[in-house]
């Protein structure tokens, strides 16, 4: 009897031994874009003889949770679809505010230190490059200490309202000119609403100077 209860329990730490390096393999391929996890098995199926990950099925990860789809084998050998539940932390090298920032404020690279911090409930795309921060002004006001994703910048416009332009309005190639006023700031390629004699025209920005009428 003790050494019936010795193998079995030898094909268990077994099997379980060989799915958890199956599932940190899977792992390490699924999260490859952060720096570095935690990772924890919330529980497995009661009895099974073996599991294997179900690489045709998608992976899914929320608020600090991920779902591995597996197959189940029992000891009759037969096989069922299941979800696992992970427990995972995520870590990444991200730009970590060093100061108060305000609402748009034109960024900077001292305004931010770079670190491995644990992102696994904060949402969005991270910045990627310092090179980056130079573009952007921040969409609103954010503490310092705060993880910086894209959804909190937007590029710094390179028409603001008052800016005196050139609106270009001629067709088949003869070009006519305009003076207007811009009411709205915008980017490259935005269309914005500028006046000229107490008219409203839109156009799109060409450069910060020069402006193409939308009709």
């Amino acid at each position: 009897m003790i050494s019936l209860i010795s193998i079995l329990l030898t094909l268990f730490l077994g099997n379980n031994k060989s799915f958890d390096a199956q599932l940190k393999n899977y792992l390490d391929a699924k999260l490859k874009s952060y720096d570095k996890y935690e990772f924890q098995v919330v529980r497995l199926p009661n009895s099974y003889s073996k599991i294997e990950i179900n690489k045709g099925k998608e992976f899914r990860i929320n608020r600090g949770y991920g779902l591995v789809p597996v197959d189940v084998y029992t000891n009759r050998n037969s096989v069922s679809s299941a979800m696992i539940t992970v427990r995972v932390k995520l870590f990444k090298n991200v730009f970590v505010a060093a100061q108060k920032i305000n609402r748009d404020q034109a960024l900077s690279k001292k305004m931010f230190v770079r670190k491995i911090e644990d992102v696994t409930n904060i949402e969005g795309s991270f910045v990627e490059s310092e090179n980056e921060l130079s573009l952007y002004r921040s969409k609103f006001a954010f503490r310092q200490g705060s993880v910086l994703v894209k959804e909190m910048i937007e590029p710094i416009p390179v028409v603001n309202v008052g800016d005196r332009m050139l609106l270009h309005t001629g067709k088949n190639g003869v070009d006519v000119t305009l003076d207007v006023v811009a009411r709205q700031e915008g980017c490259l390629n935005d269309i914005i609403n500028v006046q000229a004699d107490g008219n409203v025209f839109k156009a799109k920005i060409i450069d910060q100077y020069n402006l193409l009428l939308e009709e």
